[in-house]
């Protein structure tokens, strides 16, 4: 377990809004807006989106004071004893939906940062292909030595550095947009705030499926909850702050937007961000692609953080091969999670459709919440995870957020019945992987073989010693494919 290092109150905030604040603030508004037709329905909307973040917050904020492992869903599912669940969604997410995360993450900073350099590269759309990767590929890698080191001392304080940078190019827009609105008069976008809106049900839950994307990453202390200083002060304290922050920013941005631009200009803006600054700015615009870019790397040292965390607790547990749980005893960094993350992302991003990967994703994840929440409410209704150092919710929050946790698998089912087909077949994979190669007391030699081949490999590269697999309270230990197995 990685309890050398601790995350304080700074930095947790950091972590949350600059995992909360990103790409998502770009892609999000034109199609909250597209479901919604109108400015008034869509602000409504993100403020929707955010008191249901918060409800998902506070059950995350008593599971994570409750069962103060690293890990999340898989940490919490292995908890509760559903090991098959647990182990199944685990290669989903670490194979699919957090590296895709972080493809996309990748890909939309090298977008921005060709859009920056304009018609003077005269690239054509294989060499603008190429560009955007490797350019994001290019911030990437260093972020990911950066989270080599010391949490507290290297990525902890540069993640203050960037969700700081992250406000100021979000303040700009802001504090531009108002200047347009209170000293120029710029009101006439306002004067029928909901006129042309849809009111049909399937419109809004869209719009809200959208907005619930920008705002994902609330949760992401519970992927390094043994890493948190004082949880239960540090967690409520984070996810208020953080959910508080990127609510205004989120709203903010909107109402600057359409301060200056009509809904039929918002709605047609590829880049929302770029339009606005086009037509208030002058010729700062052209440095605004590159503001957003540094405004999404903060982004992807938060996502860094969340996926390598949910690998290593998988590999903890004996879900994954041994040499997953080499960490540096130095810095405390589980270094080879960190980089088979990064180069499963690397990978992903050179995959045709990235924007159906993400519907598949998200289906994948509002599964895996869904199980986590059917087991909390079981846990608390049982009084299990009543403690000292637990922060308590009401048992209405977790039920609320259970039920639209629920609406949030059905949706896709009724609009797109492939997405589910495809984010059911998915966690069947994990499901198969599961009692093929870890439920069994035995594994085939060279499988054994293999594993430790990759354990010694990953000692010298990565300079790591393996991790102890950890044991759940009151539960037998996964068999690993590593005969070697050490409680503790």
């Amino acid at each position: 377990m990685l309890t050398g290092q601790k995350i304080g109150i700074a930095s947790a905030i950091s972590y949350c809004v600059g995992d909360i604040v990103g790409s998502g603030i770009f892609v999000s508004p034109t199609s909250i807006l597209k479901h919604t037709g109108s400015l008034g329905l869509s602000l409504v909307v993100w403020a929707l989106c955010a008191a249901i973040s918060l409800f998902g917050a506070l059950c995350y904020m008593e599971l994570g004071t409750a069962i103060k492992k690293s890990g999340n869903d898989f940490a919490y599912l292995s908890h509760f004893g559903w090991r098959p669940f647990a182990s199944a969604f685990m290669w989903v997410s670490a194979v699919l939906s957090y590296p895709a995360t972080m493809a996309i993450q990748t890909i939309t900073l090298g977008e921005y940062v060709v859009a920056g350099f304009g018609s003077s590269l005269q690239l054509d759309e294989r060499s603008t292909f190429f560009a955007e990767r490797l350019i994001g590929f290019s911030v990437l890698w260093p972020l990911m030595l950066l989270n080599f080191y010391s949490l507290k001392n290297v990525a902890g304080r540069f993640q203050v550095v960037a969700t700081i940078a992250k406000v100021l190019v979000a303040g700009i827009i802001i504090v531009t947009g108002f200047y347009y609105l209170c000293f120029k008069g710029y009101t006439q976008n306002f004067h029928h705030s909901f006129e042309g809106s849809s009111w049909r049900p399937g419109n809004i839950v869209l719009g809200i499926y959208s907005g619930l994307f920008a705002y994902n990453g609330w949760d992401v202390l519970n992927f390094g909850a043994e890493e948190v200083e004082n949880p239960k002060r540090t967690l409520p304290i984070a996810a208020f702050a953080g959910i508080g922050i990127s609510a205004l920013v989120f709203i903010s941005m909107n109402i600057s937007y359409f301060t200056v631009l009509t809904v039929d200009e918002f709605k047609s803006a590829d880049a929302v961000a770029v339009k606005f600054a086009s037509e208030t700015l002058g010729n700062f615009q052209y440095a605004v692609p590159f503001l957003i870019a540094l405004l999404l790397t903060g982004n992807l040292n938060s996502t860094i953080f969340a996926c390598s965390r949910y690998l290593y607790a998988g590999a903890l547990r004996g879900v994954v091969p041994t040499a997953i749980r080499g960490f540096n005893p130095t810095s405390m960094s589980p270094r080879v999670s960190i980089f088979i993350q990064v180069c499963v992302g690397i990978g992903i991003s050179f995959i045709g459709n990235l924007d159906h990967i993400i519907s598949y994703m998200s289906f994948a994840l509002w599964a895996q919440r869904t199980m986590t929440q059917a087991g909390f409410l079981y846990w608390k209704w049982k009084g299990w995870l009543d403690g000292p150092d637990v922060f308590k919710v009401p048992f209405f929050v977790p039920c609320v957020f259970f039920c639209i946790c629920l609406a949030l698998l059905i949706i896709p089912i009724v609009q797109d019945f492939y997405v589910a087909i495809y984010g059911l077949s998915l966690i069947v994979v994990g499901f198969i992987i599961y009692f093929l190669f870890i439920y069994p007391a035995t594994v085939p030699k060279f499988l054994k073989r293999i594993d430790s081949f990759l354990l010694k490999v990953s000692q010298i590269v990565f300079n790591c010693i393996p991790a102890d697999l950890v044991v759940d309270d009151g539960m037998e230990m996964i068999p690993c494919i590593n005969e070697h197995k050490t409680k503790v």
